[in-house]
């Protein structure tokens, strides 16, 4: 636009519309339409409106100056959608003694899914990625995303290497010696790397404060992933049942998987948030062994909650003597009180 050509709502919202979903400064606007001195005024005034309409951008809410360019949208058809459609997911199984979870009996995976796997620090989280990863390789493409795969100089790690040798049951390479899946050397900004239409496992998005930002980072992993699946690992605190970012953490997900330690060597993976349930799988538990440096599972048994100390783990003079103090009893085991 040059300075003699007039300030138009349309011009504005024509030349902003090749920034949606972006946040943009006044500034930038005014340099980019080359706002004349003469012409701020009213460039001010048509901006307003526009904010004030919520059609085009609105304030940001970051400073003043800041405005968020909204994205175009139009009704869908829903009835368009094949209500028959799942996503064949494969779920992480033992193969050293043939024990599951069993969650493909429980919960349905539709394409677009998003998978939160929250976890302690070294309960398996990435042990269950990784499985993953190897049930479902050789049905559907996979990128692999993380930050202890590769060196920072993006070289591949032979820790990484050694922990795949580990679960020989899995084939990683395909006939041409080449890998089944791809890894991708990202740290940070993961939903700007997702692949459409493919499986991402993304272990494990890092946050070092404003965990709020998680919401809006699994809300565009989830957006960019098309027909595809996407697991991502976050890390939790031992005294909360959500991950970094509470509420924000679980709001977008399909799945929402928890794994706790338990006892001094074990994991308990809990069934969170489930919005496709085959049958009751919120709030059950299954605790397992982590076997061949992190690769492998091992003795997966459901557990329930200790009914004399209600999964505290401690009655009244120490150690419940229930369930050795895990809060947690396997489930064939249950005594019912008399």
């Amino acid at each position: 636009m040059s300075e003699k050509k007039k300030v138009t709502t349309q011009g504005i919202t024509d030349w902003l519309r090749q920034f949606e979903g972006r946040v943009i400064n006044i500034r930038d606007i005014m340099h980019g339409l080359n706002i004349s001195p003469t012409q701020e005024g009213t460039f001010r005034v048509l901006l307003s409106r526009l904010a004030k309409q919520k059609e085009v951008i609105k304030p940001s809410g970051e400073r003043d100056g800041n405005y968020q360019v909204l994205k175009r949208v139009k009704p869908v058809r829903w009835m368009d959608a094949d209500e028959t459609s799942y996503f064949d997911l494969s779920f992480p199984r033992s193969h050293t003694d043939e024990s599951s979870f069993c969650l493909e009996n429980l919960i349905s995976i539709s394409p677009g899914d998003l998978i939160i796997i929250a976890g302690v620090s070294n309960t398996g989280k990435s042990a269950l990625a990784l499985n993953f990863l190897a049930e479902n390789m050789d049905k559907y493409p996979c990128v692999l995303m993380g930050n202890e795969y590769t060196s920072m100089g993006n070289a591949p790690s032979p820790k990484f290497k050694r922990r795949l040798l580990n679960m020989n049951w899995a084939n990683w390479l395909n006939e041409n010696g080449e890998s089944k899946f791809e890894l991708w050397p990202i740290r940070d900004n993961f939903e700007d790397y997702v692949q459409k239409d493919k499986i991402n496992l993304i272990d494990w998005v890092n946050l070092d404060d404003e965990f709020w930002k998680i919401g809006h980072i699994t809300e565009e992993i989830k957006d960019a992933v098309g027909g595809g699946v996407a697991i991502v690992v976050l890390q939790k605190s031992r005294s909360k049942e959500q991950a970094v970012g509470g509420d924000f953490s679980e709001r977008m997900a399909d799945a929402y998987l928890t794994v706790d330690p338990y006892g001094n060597w074990e994991s308990r993976l809990t069934i969170g948030r489930v919005k496709a349930p085959k049958c009751h799988a919120t709030g059950r538990s299954w605790a397992f062994k982590i076997v061949d440096g992190g690769a492998n599972l091992h003795e997966i048994r459901e557990v329930e909650r200790c009914w004399k100390c209600h999964g505290k783990g401690y009655a009244l003079h120490g150690e419940c003597p229930e369930c050795a103090g895990k809060g947690y009893r396997t489930k064939s085991q249950v005594d019912l009180p008399k």
